[in-house]
């Protein structure tokens, strides 16, 4: 008798946390990212925008505690087209052959978001700090990361795999920078409407 009243305890306990947890969707045009790439040698930083595709987090409570999101690899944009053409090809992000990357926040603690990066098909493990405010009954996600290209498989000018590149090295890291806007409607709520 003790362990079917334990064993209905524990069901009704987690019934009703998944029950208390809401999706709620991420504003794809409001929402922004944008990079930096940095040579290995002097100042040159160039930089970007990116689109999502699709985005929800999850909220338990008040508090955000993971997120879902899907980036449109053939939204870079990058104000020298010859740049753009290339970081778009092969060499670096491919989107033809990968026309999304996904990151998947499976925790955040203490400001830290813990989760995965998954870009040209290779999955590695990300940790960067954000920031989570209210703004008019919405939330306003924020954060930075840096990102070791070379995890994924994009080495081009890479001092780490190619010698006596000199002023040609591409730092192996590159940044990112996010502003997401999630509206506090919960997408089952959403479906409803």
């Amino acid at each position: 008798m003790k362990k079917i009243t334990y064993t209905l305890l524990l069901f009704f306990i987690t019934l009703s946390s998944v029950l208390a947890q809401k999706k709620l969707p991420v504003d794809l045009k409001k929402s922004i990212i944008n990079w930096i790439g940095h040579a290995e040698i002097g100042s040159y930083a160039p930089a970007g925008t990116l689109k999502l595709k699709t985005g929800f987090v999850t909220l338990r409570g008040n508090k955000i505690t993971s997120a879902n999101i899907t980036v449109d690899m053939g939204s870079l944009k990058q104000d020298n087209e010859d740049m753009m053409t290339h970081l778009k090809d092969k060499e670096f992000f491919d989107v033809k052959t990968y026309p999304q990357s996904r990151v998947i926040i499976k925790s955040i603690i203490h400001g830290q978001a813990l989760g995965t990066l998954t870009i040209k098909n290779k999955t590695g493990t990300v940790s960067f700090p954000v920031s989570i405010s209210k703004e008019n009954n919405d939330y306003v996600v924020t954060g930075t990361a840096i990102i070791d290209r070379t995890k994924y498989g994009i080495v081009y000018n890479s001092n780490s795999f190619f010698a006596g590149l000199g002023d040609k090295a591409i730092r192996n890291t590159f940044d990112i920078a996010f502003t997401l806007f999630v509206s506090a409607k919960s997408i089952e709520t959403n479906q409803r409407e």
